[in-house]
């Protein structure tokens, strides 16, 4: 057949190659020992994160925000709606992060309509997962 192109690379040296011990534990990170390294990096702003929550009570995005029993909840009131959906993640990151870092016993943020008392959604190591 001319001109047929062979698709087979290493033609004649068909061994497997062996990833070494460096190349195999890329992939492999430890989330807490990520999250610890980020809790770290980002301490410098638990001052600026404070402000940010204190002005969502001020703003009225929020009732009220607490860490009861390393539980933290928000309480959303209607404006929060208003915001697109990473604008609201974006605000739930700070206030997790805020907890995390004061309470490393934190698991995730609940996230509840100040209107209904019904929990409305969670952020944590997953992100933001707000109920349909």
């Amino acid at each position: 057949m001319a001109g047929a192109i062979s698709c087979k690379q290493n033609e004649g040296t068909d061994k497997d190659v062996e990833p070494s011990k460096a190349e195999s534990n890329i992939n492999k990170v430890d989330p807490d020992e990520a999250l610890d390294r980020r809790i770290e990096e980002t301490k410098h702003l638990q001052e600026q994160r404070k402000e940010f929550i204190d002005g969502m009570l001020e703003a009225g995005l929020a009732m009220r925000i607490e860490n009861p029993n390393s539980e933290p909840f928000v309480y959303v009131t209607e404006p929060f709606y208003l915001l697109s959906r990473s604008e609201q993640a974006s605000m739930m990151n700070a206030i997790w992060y805020y907890y995390i870092t004061e309470d490393r016993n934190v698991d995730e943020l609940t996230i509840y309509d100040d209107a209904t008392g019904n929990e409305i959604g969670t952020f944590g190591r997953k992100g933001l997962l707000m109920a349909e």
